[in-house]
């Protein structure tokens, strides 16, 4: 284990007067930069080599603690073109969709074995500036991976889960750290060699190029080979182009289904419920995430209207602040009125718990093709 800091590892310089409320975030460290502390500058050669939480003094004689950032102090100060989802709640909407990614079983070894298949993506959104000194440093890295691991198959094909849309790039973040064991045999090239691939796909090409390099730049790239990035309008105008159709056929060798997994953080997700649900495994979950209550049932009337394969099995309001990570259950559901016999609708909080307002998550899982589903008219 190290613990000082590397060149191109990312800071956190705490005031010493004030750590709590001054501070600020640096770049991947590179000799000749600088550190803007608002108070005059700290050079990274003067950090680089430091212990973690030693001192260092700025220009202006200011004292200051460089600290490891933790994720959400990551993803709070740096760059942003959208509104992110704060660590802590984007860790429990990961956490309630329960995705387990198992250790992968090798199925063949051996450098001199030729016989293994190989698979590439025809073409990929992401790439690396090898111009820019922290893309070369990870090309470099990631090369080295690879050429220490020798002609690996597996015996399963990688799991593949989908977010909509990337934003800032905290969920994708989190998703990632879930899944990212599954890839140690992934050698960068053979896709056959990964153990889960996560598709992080958004509109905005200024949003998902920020969302690109915060993960890039999160931990010195570790987390970048598990994801692809896609820029489309929708889930489903992607799961119609040859994009999909290569990680549906060629990788999961599947007519339809290919998804073991997916989140959707995106405006009136409601229509991309019934082509993601075809594509969606048996029992796993299809996560929705928006901002008004309102939009939950949307979705759970366009499913019951629709007889789309889906299941809302939770909702969950989380509570407001700056990204406290609590949560409520809601009750969401329809309900004969005694009174009258007519139908009403049933959209409150479950039985002791205190209001307060939030962002609220919807928690779907996959029926399956046979399943009966009682619609509504």
């Amino acid at each position: 284990m190290k613990f000082a800091f590397e060149k191109f590892d990312i800071v956190l310089a705490r005031s010493l007067s004030k750590p709590g409320h001054i501070f600020h975030l640096s770049k991947p460290l590179q000799s000749s930069l600088q550190l803007n502390c608002g108070n005059g500058t700290i050079a990274h050669d003067d950090i680089i080599g430091k212990n973690y939480r030693s001192l260092v003094v700025s220009s202006n004689d200011h004292k200051y603690i460089i600290v490891k950032p933790t994720l959400e102090e990551y993803i709070v100060n740096r760059r942003r073109e959208a509104q992110p989802i704060y660590s802590l709640d984007a860790a429990l909407i990961v956490q309630l969709s329960d995705i387990l990614v198992h250790h992968p079983q090798i199925k063949q070894t051996g450098s001199n074995w030729c016989g293994l298949e190989s698979l590439q993506a025809p073409s990929r959104y992401k790439r690396l500036n090898l111009g820019d000194p922290f893309d070369n440093f990870l090309n470099d890295k990631l090369q080295q991976n690879g050429s220490s691991v020798h002609s690996i198959s597996l015996v399963e094909r990688p799991k593949q889960f989908l977010e909509c849309g990337t934003g800032h790039g905290s969920l994708t973040l989190n998703i990632l750290k879930a899944v990212h064991g599954a890839n140690c045999y992934y050698d960068g090239v053979n896709d056959l060699t990964r153990g889960a691939i996560l598709h992080s796909l958004d509109k905005n090409a200024k949003h998902l190029n920020v969302g690109m390099q915060n993960v890039k730049h999160y931990e010195k790239g570790i987390l970048w080979p598990d994801v692809e990035f896609h820029l489309t309008n929708s889930p489903n105008d992607w799961l119609e182009g040859e994009d999909a159709k290569y990680y549906r056929e060629r990788l999961a060798q599947s007519a339809n289904r290919f998804l073991s997994g997916v989140f959707l953080d995106m405006p009136s997700p409601e229509l991309q419920l019934s082509k993601l649900s075809e594509a969606l495994y048996l029992d796993c979950p299809l996560i929705v995430f928006v901002p008004s209550i309102t939009q939950i049932w949307d979705c759970l009337s366009f499913v019951k209207t629709n007889g789309v394969k889906l299941t809302l099995t939770k909702t969950y309001e989380l509570t407001p602040g700056s990204g406290g990570g609590g949560m409520r259950e809601w009750d969401l559901r329809r309900s004969l009125i005694r009174e009258s016999g007519a139908e009403g609708i049933v959209m409150r909080p479950k039985v002791g718990t205190r209001v307060v307002g939030g962002g609220f998550v919807g928690v779907f899982r996959k029926l399956p093709n046979d399943a009966i589903v009682k619609t509504w008219d």
